[in-house]
């Protein structure tokens, strides 16, 4: 009896012996594996993983003022009006806006953009501004009432030389004010370009014809 108990209780040591060595082993391999998810998670406190900034584009490029002013324009009489006439350089390309604005709601102004230059004398041809013979090479016009500011565009222009006209058809006399402006259809169209500023062109007498 007291044999067999010794045997048992050999054999019993044995067996816990071997648990204790299979939970050390577990505990080994429970600590590589999670070592390993750590480092391939990016989880480690050494190595921290830089979040991804995005980069934001660049804005687009502001409209650049390259001319503007204020002209007082007298009323039309009964047989001509007065007209204002400024010529613009810039070497860049892009949006061309030319902005113009008067005081008097009641009365009503024409623009024209000319492409090049356009004289004095050769608006105040009978030809022009209608006729195709009238040597000024209108690129874009407003021969309406409305609206009030007036904008002309020329969405995708090359560098070069343009004329602003406008007329006051009344009834009354104006102050006019003009602004034309260019946006760059590149950055670096912008850094080159050239503003040329021209001494506007006096206000002039046209006459008006009947038709």
């Amino acid at each position: 009896m007291t044999h067999s108990t010794r045997q048992l209780n050999g054999a019993a040591s044995e067996r816990d012996e071997e648990r204790r060595r299979f939970r050390w082993a577990l505990a080994g391999l429970a600590a590589v594996f999670t070592t390993i998810a750590l480092v391939a998670c990016g989880g480690s406190e050494t190595n921290p993983v830089s979040p991804t900034v995005p980069v934001s584009p660049a804005p687009p490029p502001a409209p650049r003022l390259i001319r503007q002013g204020s002209v007082p324009m007298e009323a039309p009489t009964d047989d001509s009006y007065h007209f204002f006439l400024t010529t613009v350089t810039d070497a860049a390309s892009g949006r061309w806006d030319a902005t113009v604005d008067w005081s008097n709601e009641a009365n009503t102004l024409w623009v024209w953009v000319a492409d090049g230059v356009c004289s004095v004398d050769q608006f105040s041809s009978d030809t022009c501004p209608f006729d195709a013979a009238c040597p000024c090479r209108f690129v874009s016009r407003s021969e309406t009432r409305t609206p009030k500011p007036r904008v002309l565009t020329i969405p995708a222009a090359a560098g070069g030389t343009r004329t602003l006209i406008f007329a006051n058809l009344g009834p009354g006399a104006e102050t006019v004010q003009y602004r034309v402006t260019l946006t760059a259809s590149n950055v670096a169209a912008t850094g080159s370009a050239q503003t040329v500023s021209v001494a506007p062109v006096s206000t002039a007498r046209k006459r008006l014809e009947r038709k």
